[in-house]
């Protein structure tokens, strides 16, 4: 979806939550998918969540500036020399500053209440690092209608 469609807090918040959603599954039910994937001999390598909650391994992209933020570069270097646990933490946590660069993009033509508003959305919802971790379950996806609520 490109960025000049994204106009509204729900259009936005429904693309982080599919993006949000692509990364929990690559980091825990795919883990062993995504860890193979993940070979340190390639070449820098990013986790990519996706607006239709597919999740994507693959090089960065070749234009520059990108369209999009970047998500972390190079996960794969790490993979083979920390406990396993520990690197999925890691990517994790690169995955939340992606997905937070990605919603700011979409939303930064929001005024001050959409934003306080969506980022009300956003964090109604555990982080990756939270699930990955263990420190919060998944839960039920929260509908915009039901996110936008206060």
């Amino acid at each position: 979806m490109a960025s000049s469609s994204l106009r509204t807090v729900e259009e936005i918040f429904k693309d982080y939550n599919a993006r949000r959603s692509a990364l929990v599954r690559a980091l825990t039910y795919d883990v062993d998918d995504f860890y193979s994937q993940c070979d340190p001999d390639k070449e820098n390598l990013c986790l990519y969540g996706q607006p239709n909650e597919a999740w994507e391994v693959a090089l960065p992209a070749e234009e520059v500036p990108s369209e999009l933020p970047e998500p972390g570069l190079g996960i794969n270097f790490a993979r083979d020399g920390m406990n396993k646990k520990d690197w999925l933490s890691l990517v994790a946590v690169h995955s939340d500053c992606w997905l937070l660069s990605v919603a700011f993009y979409f939303g930064a033509r929001l005024n001050r209440n959409e934003r306080k508003c969506f980022f009300s959305m956003m964090n109604d919802l555990p982080t990756v690092f939270e699930v990955v971790t263990g420190q919060k379950p998944v839960k039920e996806k929260p509908t915009v209608e039901s996110g936008s609520k206060s």
